[in-house]
């Protein structure tokens, strides 16, 4: 499959690009408003660099991975879509509910895909647990996620000041990893929670170092946490039935090295693997019409609601 990129963060650049070419497709092209580091990466990844977004798109490209910050996530995706390319976009899918909506109608019209990049749908640990542990009787009565990594103080330069804007961002921790964890939870349910609250840290900014989202499910709960604030010393995924509890060990995160427990036993570990690969490989079966793990528009527009109902509920009990 043919890609396009734009937005050359660090997550395209040490991640997401290095898996579209380890899987065996093609970068025909990059974009990014910056012209001295898009020649730099268009370098390295052997490809062409276009200074403008729409000379990119019509170019003979299949796809195009939308790694952009937040806030340009609905515009470049729009644009990709209308140009009937498919889309892979990077979490958070869009600020707004709306937009999302607006997206998955969008790419119903054009007769395109559009999947969004939460990882860890394809962390194999997930799928031995909805496979091999729970049964098909099985009642999960509470779903746990954590994941924390202490972020030190980083120079803000003029590409990522964007991450100190809350009408850009969005967020802060809830929107580095909070978003994986709620997607995690909400996919063991398979549907989107009846009732949704939050607690942030600090209270006050919307850019949080820590956040807890709390949702309600028909039969159960979830609690989602992310943290930039304090040491990675759990960042587990936690499930418990009505006679079991299931615990995949460092599930959360960007590699695989995970172990998986029930009922404090351990069941067998997973410690190879590229999930960025994988979701690369996922996505253009995907995009073949075949039957896939990968997050779709839908997915994505149910974490952007949770999120949006989260900050609501914040900001009314404060």
């Amino acid at each position: 499959m043919k890609f396009g990129i734009v937005g050359i963060g660090n997550h395209a650049i040490n991640r997401v690009m290095p898996a579209i070419l380890e899987s065996g497709n093609e970068i025909v092209g990059i974009t990014t408003g910056n012209k001295e580091k898009g020649s730099i990466v268009s370098d390295k990844f052997s490809c062409k660099y276009f200074p403008a977004y729409s000379e990119m798109l019509s170019e003979d490209i299949d796809s195009i991975y939308v790694g952009s910050p937040n806030f340009m996530h609905f515009e470049h995706a729009k644009k990709a879509i209308n140009s009937g390319k498919n889309v892979l976009l990077e979490k958070q899918m869009t600020l707004r509910a709306a937009d999302a909506k607006e997206l998955i109608s969008l790419a119903g019209e054009k007769k395109v895909k559009l999947a969004i990049g939460f990882h860890l749908r394809m962390h194999p640990a997930a799928e031995f647990i909805k496979n091999d542990i729970l049964k098909p009787d099985d009642s999960i009565k509470y779903l746990s996620g954590l994941w924390t990594h202490k972020q030190s103080a980083r120079e803000q330069t003029s590409e990522s000041k964007w991450w100190t804007e809350p009408e850009k961002v969005g967020g802060g921790s809830v929107m580095g990893t909070g978003v994986h964890v709620i997607d995690t939870l909400i996919s063991f349910h398979n549907r989107f929670p009846r009732k949704v609250t939050a607690f942030r840290i600090p209270e006050e900014k919307m850019i949080d170092e820590t956040m807890i989202v709390n949702m309600e499910f028909e039969k159960g709960f979830a609690t989602a946490l992310s943290s930039r604030a304090m040491d990675p010393f759990s960042n587990d995924l936690t499930i418990l039935t009505q006679d079991r509890k299931i615990v995949c060990k460092n599930f959360f995160g960007t590699s695989i090295n995970s172990s998986v427990e029930v009922n404090d036993e351990r069941v067998t570990e997973f410690k190879e693997g590229n999930l960025y690969s994988e979701e690369i490989a996922e996505f253009v079966k995907f995009v073949d019409g075949e039957h896939t793990k990968i997050a779709n528009g839908n997915d994505g527009y149910r974490v952007v609601r949770v999120v949006e109902e989260a900050q609501r509920f914040i900001s009314m009990v404060r």
